[in-house]
C-alpha cells in the first residue's frame, strides 16, 4: 500500500528531519519494536522562522485497523531542542530535555494504545511491511492548550492554525 497520510493534510512548508538509527524508507532498528519500545533518535533543522515549539508524532499508516495506529504523540517541545536522543520516550526513560519526558509532564499525550510514551512497532503476522511516519511539526506558539487526555485527532486539529512547517521521515517494520 502506498497511502501517505500527510498527502491529504493541510499544506505546510517542509524542513529536514534525520535519524542516526534508520534511513528514510529503511527498516527501524529492533530497539524500536515491542517490547523494547525505544524511540529512535531524531534530529531536525533548520526550523522555519518564528518557530516557538515542536510536536513529534509517529503514525503507522499500514496498521490493519481503521485509521491506522498512533505510536507517539508529544507536544510543546521547545524550539531550541535540536533533536531527541535514542530511547528518550522509553517507558522507563530518565534522560532528555526537561520539557520532554515519558512521565506526567503533560507533553506526552496518550497514543493509540493509551501509553504516554513511544510504543514500539509490532505488526501482526502476515500484515506485510508497515511504514511508520515520524513527523516533526514546527509551531508558532510555545504551548498547545490541550486536555491531558487529548486524542491524536484533537492534537492534529489543534496544529492547523499554528503550523509553520513539517518534516517527515519514514521507518519500516515487518
Amino acid at each position: 500500500m502506498t497511502y501517505n497520510p500527510y498527502a491529504i493534510a493541510f499544506p505546510a512548508p517542509t524542513f529536514t528531519v534525520n535519524s542516526a538509527d534508520f534511513v528514510d524508507g529503511g527498516p527501524l532498528p529492533r530497539s524500536a519494536y515491542q517490547p523494547a519500545d525505544e524511540s529512535p533518535e531524531l534530529s531536525w533543522g533548520p526550523l522555519p522562522a518564528g518557530t516557538r515549539s515542536l510536536v513529534v508524532t509517529a503514525f503507522d499508516a499500514d496498521a490493519p485497523i481503521p485509521g491506522g495506529l498512533w505510536h507517539w504523540l508529544v507536544k510543546d517541545i521547545p524550539a531550541t531542542t535540536p533533536g531527541l536522543p535514542h530511547g528518550i520516550s522509553a517507558p522507563n526513560s530518565t534522560g532528555g530535555p526537561p520539557a520532554f519526558p515519558a512521565d506526567e509532564s503533560g507533553n506526552a499525550l496518550p497514543n493509540s494504545l493509551g501509553q504516554r510514551a513511544y510504543t514500539g512497532a509490532k505488526p501482526p503476522p502476515g500484515s506485510g511491511v508497515h511504514r511508520v511516519f515520524f513527523c516533526v511539526t514546527a509551531l508558532g506558539v510555545e504551548t498547545l492548550e490541550l486536555p491531558a487526555d487529548a486524542s491524536a485527532a484533537f492534537l492534529n486539529i489543534a496544529l492547523i492554525p499554528h503550523t509553520l512547517g513539517r518534516a517527515i521521515i519514514v521507518g519500516t517494520s515487518e
